[in-house]
């Protein structure tokens, strides 16, 4: 019996914007990336530019979808939109930086930082209703395209959510998952099962000489 086919699916954040930076929460705000952010696209761009892609998908959000064209542009494929990467909606906390965050709702943020599986924020999404959105998005991307090299450039949450569920584990180990600006993770998926081959890869983005950021 032949074997059966298997996907190599590429997990990419955009690249920094000044809100990053910055602390401030960003979510459904389209904010575009700095010069730091282009930069960073450009050699995540350059890293992947002899791989053969089936498809790359992005979040609809600017700073994603920049970030995901850059990506495409040497293999001349078009960027798929896909809602479900969209990032987290952090509802009024939206465009506030941490601190004013931690100043005027103190209870909720201290919940942020201890127990985020058990966080709702105030007019926005719950971690675990985003979870099940962002990994349904996943799934039915892995349905859809079954085989090839596939690219998916989301946020800082959703790519923790896909991290986490990517690597079987559950919903509540999410929070110890690092995924910094245009790094790379791999997976090989066969037969629904994935197999981590590099988690975080930042050494295409070495050249740039950057300060490491805090995971925000």
């Amino acid at each position: 019996m032949a074997a059966m086919p298997k996907m190599e699916l590429i997990l990419i954040r955009h690249g920094e914007t000044d809100w990053n930076k910055g602390a401030i929460f960003r979510g459904h705000e389209d904010v575009r990336l700095n010069a730091t952010g282009i930069a960073q696209a450009d050699a995540t761009a350059d890293a992947l530019k002899d791989k053969v892609f089936e498809a790359i998908y992005s979040s609809p959000l600017k700073r994603s979808l920049v970030t995901a064209r850059r990506i495409a542009l040497p293999h001349e494929i078009i960027v798929r939109e896909n809602d479900g990467l969209l990032d987290m909606n952090y509802g009024t906390w939206q465009g506030m930086k941490e601190s004013t965050i931690e100043e005027r709702w103190p209870s909720a943020y201290a919940r942020w930082i201890k127990t985020p599986t058990k966080m709702k924020f105030p007019g926005g999404e719950s971690t675990k209703k985003a979870w099940k959105r962002v990994n349904s998005a996943l799934r039915e991307i892995l349905f859809t395209c079954g085989t090839g090299t596939i690219v998916l450039v989301s946020h800082r949450m959703p790519i923790k959510f896909m991290t986490t569920y990517l690597l079987g584990k559950g919903f509540s180990e999410f929070p110890k998952v690092k995924h910094d600006p245009c790094a790379i993770s791999v997976f090989e998926v066969e037969s629904r099962v994935s197999k981590p081959i590099i988690l975080n890869d930042t050494r295409h983005l070495a050249k740039l000489n950057l300060t490491p950021e805090r995971d925000f």
